[in-house]
């Protein structure tokens, strides 16, 4: 009978656990980089759905640029096409559905607004979109004067969505971007979760935070950021006429809407510059004039006030796009009184 067993025999019957082999330092890598693949690609993939699920205002966006694709000179019936496009000032300053009645029987009109939006960010969007073959009749830019003159862009958002990669080199000159900055840029034009990132983490501080956006709206700096004549009315000299280049280019008539405010903007020269370029620069409502309860925080309008823009825009719209087409003159803008605007509505 052996004394002793040997350890490499089997024992109970069961068989010997299998050898594991280590995972080679390549295949590791291999593993790490497919699971950060297919994380991107889930981001990718499902950041425009997670955005337009949780924001209304990226639901509006995306079917308001859709419809300003398809638009064309005139509607099936023969009416103008008139297409705004701005940013809050625009959202808060015309009521739309308000602005299309009125016009109806004369002119069809659709907007597309952005928030937080600047010049460069309209200029090449607007570049974009009549390189894929928008063509309204007419377009209504809505820009403060300090927004005319600013090099301020949306971001990764504008990268994505409102720049050609054939503007790219422009962009980034014309906004003076560092290298950092140009480079995500430049990916973010390809990335749909570079450009919804932001959006993404401002829907959840919606929903997360009460009042968020009546808070954001108090703390938000509404202040002119460019306010020296002398730099507003110089890139006013530079802009305008890009604005006229683009609209020979395509056809199509560019005019600037300059919203109230209740300081001095500049719009009355910025108003004169268009003039001798052939850019119509519409100021419907001389600085000050609207009085600050006609605000909501000073820089937007409020119902009242949008109530009273809207009516002096669709006048204007039913009055000026004839005169526009033909000349392109805005010199002459007679304003409504406040006080008149009441009789006979």
């Amino acid at each position: 009978m052996p004394l002793s067993t040997s350890s490499s025999e089997p024992t109970s019957g069961i068989p010997p656990a299998p050898e594991r082999r280590p995972m080679s330092v390549q295949t590791g890598i291999a593993a790490l980089l497919t699971g950060l693949a297919l994380i991107f690609l889930g981001l990718e993939l499902g950041s425009p759905l997670i955005l337009t699920r949780l924001s209304k205002i990226e639901r509006r966006v995306e079917n308001e640029t859709q419809a300003a694709h398809t638009l064309r000179p005139f509607t099936p019936d023969g009416q103008p096409t008139v297409l705004l496009v701005g940013n809050s000032l625009l959202l808060e300053g015309v009521q739309a559905d308000a602005l299309r009645d009125n016009l109806s029987a004369q002119y069809s009109v659709s907007r597309l607004a952005i928030e937080q939006t600047h010049y460069l960010d309209w200029y090449f969007g607007l570049r974009r979109l009549l390189e894929e073959g928008s063509r309204p009749s007419v377009i209504i830019l809505t820009l403060a004067t300090d927004q005319l003159a600013s090099r301020f862009t949306l971001g990764e958002s504008f990268a994505h969505r409102q720049m050609s990669a054939l503007d790219f080199p422009l962009a980034v000159r014309e906004a003076k971007l560092d290298k950092t900055t140009a480079s995500t840029y430049l990916f973010a034009h390809w990335s749909n979760w570079l450009a919804d990132k932001g959006f993404i983490r401002q829907d959840v501080l919606i929903l997360l935070v009460p009042n968020f956006r009546a808070l954001a709206g108090r703390i938000a700096d509404h202040g002119p950021h460019v306010d020296d004549p002398t730099v507003l009315l110089g890139m006013a000299k530079q802009r305008l006429p890009e604005l006229h280049d683009l609209a020979q280019t395509y056809g199509v008539k560019i005019v600037l809407l300059v919203p109230p405010t209740l300081h001095q903007d500049y719009s009355q020269e910025v108003q004169v510059l268009g003039d001798k370029v052939g850019v119509p620069v519409w100021v419907l409502s001389p600085p000050g004039e609207f009085p600050r309860d006609l605000f909501l925080d000073g820089f937007h309008l409020n119902l009242r006030g949008s109530e009273i823009f809207t009516t002096r825009l669709a006048n204007r719209i039913r009055t000026g796009i004839g005169n526009t087409a033909r000349s392109g003159n805005s010199a002459n803008t007679t304003f409504t009184p406040l006080g008149n605007l009441d009789k006979g509505r």
